[in-house]
């Protein structure tokens, strides 16, 4: 056998992981094996510890996975694909039956069928016309990563999340993390940012010897914050990209942390120009319970989404046929150091803020 530096070189060009993460990686197993094993001499302890590790990277080898090392900035939903084809083949079969399993939506025992012949890119579904799984979790995350041991210049990705890793709201933002995943960049993308899918190897380890700019440098460079002016015409010009990330620079006019029924708080943000206007309405964005609020009201952020539109509605609150309002369903938020105010700062309320003409003599208090 080779000795442990060979290998450990030998695994770090074959692997693009650095030596000192391999050499972490080998004292934290041989720790474990102490804990397990208290009968193993240190020697069989790293023995076992190089064992262990040389098998983890072989199941890694046979993967098309590789490392990456970066900064995730923004994390989508997750999103079930099969949820709704779900309840749609359940309401067919109740109503009618014969035509629910005629058409292949359902077999006899109204079981939701997979009824897609063939996938966008023209490829046959196998699984066409057989039980759909139980779930199908999907979710997009964006970030800026450079490959580990490769590239010297980070670029903007976008990762498609698939399996049981698309279901982890635990994943660090604006963190240093390494991370392997399938590279799926094709060559007229190259040059502008990376294309990825997430293998059963994809996890997001925070690593702090990984330098990175500041968030607000990683915000502005790859983002490029728009107005919130400008939203309505991002969204008309993108509404059919489903991967598009908007970054919305604005004032937090309004933050309302009663979830609502899908678990979302909602904040408003306010244009610089269009908050002196009272009866501007701001843009609602709604804020998953994944994504940290730590500002108060008051504080300029930068929020990274994805924009929606509804149908405006009338005076009774039912739906029409107009477009209503730009909104932003939010994947993270970031709260300029410089303009942000900490949540525990009590906020002005308003028989302190001079508007009645009771007191239009009268200075207004402020608190602090």
């Amino acid at each position: 056998m080779l000795e442990k530096n060979e290998l450990i070189k030998q695994w770090s060009e074959k692997l693009s992981i650095t030596e000192e993460d391999i050499n972490k990686s080998i004292t934290k197993i041989a720790e474990e094996e102490k804990q397990l094993h208290k009968e193993l001499t240190p020697e069989e302890c790293e023995g076992r510890a190089l064992q262990r590790i040389a098998g983890i990277y072989k199941k890694q080898l046979r993967s098309p996975a590789v490392g990456f090392e970066g900064c995730v900035i923004a994390i989508g939903d997750s999103i079930d694909t099969v949820a709704r084809i779900k309840r749609e083949a359940a309401i067919i079969f109740k109503a009618d039956p014969q035509k629910a399993i005629a058409d292949g939506i359902t077999n006899d025992e109204g079981i939701a069928l997979d009824t897609r012949k063939e996938w966008s890119t023209g490829n046959p579904n196998r699984r066409f016309g057989l039980p759909l799984p139980k779930h199908n979790w999907l979710r997009t995350i964006y970030g800026v990563a450079l490959k580990s041991n490769v590239d010297t210049m980070p670029k903007y990705f976008i990762m498609q999340m698939s399996g049981e890793v698309a279901t982890n709201d635990n994943i660090p933002l604006f963190k240093p993390v390494k991370f392997r995943a399938i590279d799926k960049t094709t060559p007229e993308n190259a040059e502008a940012q990376y294309n990825m899918n997430s293998s059963t190897f994809t996890t997001f380890d925070i690593d702090e010897t990984i330098k990175l700019p500041t968030t607000e440098e990683l915000m502005t460079k790859y983002c490029k914050p728009i107005k919130v002016s400008e939203l309505s015409t991002y969204h008309e010009q993108n509404k059919d990209d489903y991967n598009r990330l908007v970054a919305v620079e604005g004032d937090v006019s309004t933050i309302v942390m009663e979830p609502t029924s899908v678990g979302s708080r909602r904040v408003i943000l306010e244009d610089s120009e269009s908050i002196f206007d009272l009866d501007s309405q701001g843009t609602t964005c709604w804020v998953p319970e994944r994504v940290l609020i730590d500002f108060a009201e008051g504080s300029k952020v930068i929020m990274l989404g994805r924009t929606g539109q509804g149908k405006a509605l009338d005076e009774q609150g039912n739906p029409t046929d107009e477009p209503g309002d730009v909104m932003i369903n939010a994947f993270s938020l970031y709260a300029l150091p410089k303009y942000k105010i900490e949540p525990n700062i009590r906020e002005l309320t308003v028989s302190e803020v001079d508007i009645s003409d009771e007191v239009e003599d009268k200075p207004a208090k402020q608190s602090w």
